[in-house]
């Protein structure tokens, strides 16, 4: 039995086990801000995320080649189509990561929250898709929440426009997370699920290249030694294949709105994850944020 069969996701269709991939998907994202956040000062960020990704797509490599090169027409069809969810998938992962040399892994858990609106927001602007009145209310709470957050509850810090780097940087993220999940349903279904992952992940990994460089270059050159490659290997296998995987499928069977909701796992797990292997403290303006947003994702989800 092949790899393909044994492991193609894209045969489930139960919204259950849909909500299940999508949980489990949110999780592995967390412990990667965590991981990233506790190698940070001895990994350089980008490079770690660059390689990572690159790893990842050779991994898959010797399970998917053939399948890759059967639909090699289909590729060079929807070419454009790959590399700008590449860019959207990868470029948002090295954003992230990226936020973690200025912003707590608390506080890029909870700016998370705000993507399920703001999925909805672009799937009304680039789908066209229409909202009702109340979801309007939903995006504008969700707005609020991670503002006070961004801006520790402080009026005269948002007047100053006094934020933090690292927390805008996030929502940068999010915006490339959410553009990828509205444009997933676009892609073509002849390619299998790791197919799929693995040429949206060599498309994705050269527009990150250059910023690798500058890096190396400017700032700090990624240390080949054991620690590099264990981490490197560990983000590769759980969030660059298995939680992009079970992302896609999850994505597929709900859509991006429904699956978009379950970011709201993100600062639960990624909360307790910091306070007990980074000793990060969870703050008063967090608890209020994450209450605006979660108001204003519920106002979006209701039916």
């Amino acid at each position: 039995m092949n790899f393909r069969v044994r492991f193609n996701l894209g045969a489930i269709t139960s919204p259950k086990l849909a909500y299940l991939m999508i949980g489990i998907t949110v999780l592995l994202w967390a412990i990667g801000v965590v991981i990233a956040r506790g190698v940070g000062n001895n990994i350089p960020l980008i490079g770690l995320t660059f390689w990572r990704w690159l790893l990842a797509a050779v991994i898959l490599l010797p399970f998917v080649w053939k399948e890759v090169w059967a639909n090699k027409d289909t590729i060079k069809k929807y070419w454009r189509l790959y590399l700008l969810q590449g860019t959207f998938m990868v470029g948002g992962g090295t954003l992230l990561f990226t936020s973690l040399y200025f912003t707590t892994a608390i506080n890029a858990s909870l700016v998370n929250t705000a993507q399920p609106a703001l999925t909805t927001l672009l799937t009304w602007i680039v789908l066209k898709e229409r909202l009702r009145g109340i979801q309007y209310f939903g995006i504008l709470s969700a707005s609020v929440g991670v503002l006070f957050m961004i801006f520790k509850a402080d009026f005269n810090a948002l007047v100053k426009l006094d934020f933090n780097m690292g927390d805008l940087i996030v929502v940068m993220a999010i915006t490339s997370y959410s553009m990828y999940a509205i444009n997933l349903r676009k892609l073509p279904r002849e390619l299998g699920t790791f197919a799929t992952l693995f040429v949206i992940l060599f498309f994705g990994t050269l527009p990150v290249l250059p910023f690798y460089i500058g890096e190396t270059l400017l700032f700090k050159a990624v240390p080949f030694n054991f620690m590099t490659g264990f981490w490197a290997f560990i983000l590769a296998i759980t969030i660059s294949i298995a939680a992009i995987a079970l992302w896609n499928n999850g994505n597929r069977i709900i859509g991006p709105q429904r699956a978009s909701v379950f970011i709201n796992l993100m600062p639960v797990y990624g909360a307790a994850l910091a306070m007990i292997f980074l000793g990060e403290e969870l703050f008063l303006y967090h608890i209020i944020g994450a209450i605006f947003v979660c108001s204003g994702i519920f106002l979006v989800v209701r039916r």
